[in-house]
């Protein structure tokens, strides 16, 4: 029989997810074994069987095998990633005493998994180590999406804005080259999409504004994703059959399509209310291999699409 231990949850950390406390604690964990305890029971909050985006709060109590102490890292200081500080410095967008805005570079997970190395989180939490913040994601962007992140660096801020996001008061403008064309300039896309392990059939709202053409075949469109799914953007451009170019999971093989080798979408913008009510807006410039199109097909970088926001 495994031997069980309780633990508080520690003002920090009210408002997290429950994966972000086990990778701060049990950073050894994979995503995968820890979704099979859940799934198990094994790992329980307040005695209840929870997922792996369970957020924490105030009196929660976690109920933890013994074994998980051998997935604990033996010092804190040899997990830290030489240069980290550094590499945050260069991706930082702005940065007060509550927020950190990143611009995620291409190809770089936001959290760790199964054969996942180097990540966003690890980076933060190794430029963080000997200061006085916290970052805490309140939100994630794929692997090979770019552009804005956005870091809470205090609790007060992580529940704001983690309030924020699941109330849906944050709005994200993502840029896309996609392989076909809308045939109305302007809508909304609201087709189930298929999310999680199982392939779950659940409900997605996108909204997307087409800003040009570039050619007869590929165009140059705005998105806007209203609920926050995994692969909502990528699975709504290819079931609407303008698919995002550079996208080997959900794109085609047409000679357009091919040209382009690297996903073209990155999150250009977002927008959302602070603590004490003003609106704050952040934009993020393009990754290397989107400017490099957006220079061949002398694209603007400040394109007029306020019909997009009526």
């Amino acid at each position: 029989m495994t031997d069980l231990r309780e633990h508080n949850i520690d003002e920090d950390f009210f408002g997290a997810r429950l994966d972000r406390w086990i990778s701060h604690f049990f950073s050894k964990i994979s995503h995968n074994n820890l979704e099979k305890l859940l799934r198990k029971g094994i790992i329980r909050v307040n005695g209840k069987k929870v997922k792996s985006n369970f957020r924490l709060n105030e009196g929660d109590i976690l109920t933890l095998p013994d074994f998980l102490d051998e997935l604990t890292t033996s010092s804190i200081n040899n997990a830290r990633i030489p240069g980290a500080a550094n590499f945050i410095k260069k991706i930082t967008i702005f940065q007060n005493n509550e927020i950190l805005i990143l611009n995620k570079p291409f190809g770089l997970a936001v959290q760790g998994g199964t054969g996942i190395e180097s990540h966003i989180d690890g980076y933060l939490q190794s430029a963080f180590f000997n200061s006085d913040f916290s970052p805490r994601l309140v939100h994630r962007l794929d692997k090979e999406t770019s552009g804005v992140l956005v870091v809470a660096l205090t609790r007060k801020m992580a529940v704001h804005l983690s309030s924020l996001f699941k109330e849906r008061k944050v709005n994200k403008t993502y840029w896309a080259i996609t392989d076909g064309s809308p045939a109305i300039n302007k809508g909304d896309i609201n087709f189930d999409i298929k999310v999680g392990e199982n392939n779950d059939n659940i409900d997605a709202l996108t909204r997307y504004y087409k800003i040009l053409n570039l050619n007869n075949k590929i165009s140059w469109i705005a998105f806007r994703p209203v609920t926050g799914r995994t692969h909502q953007i990528r699975q709504h451009a290819s079931m609407s059959s303008f698919p995002i170019v550079g996208d080997k999971k959900y794109g085609r093989h047409t000679k357009e399509g091919l040209m382009f080798k690297k996903l073209h979408l990155h999150s250009q913008s977002v927008d959302f209310m602070n603590v004490n009510g003003d609106i704050l807006h952040f934009e993020a410039s393009l990754p290397k291999h989107m400017e490099e199109t957006w220079k061949k097909y002398n694209l603007p970088l400040s394109p007029n699409i306020e019909g997009f926001y009526n």
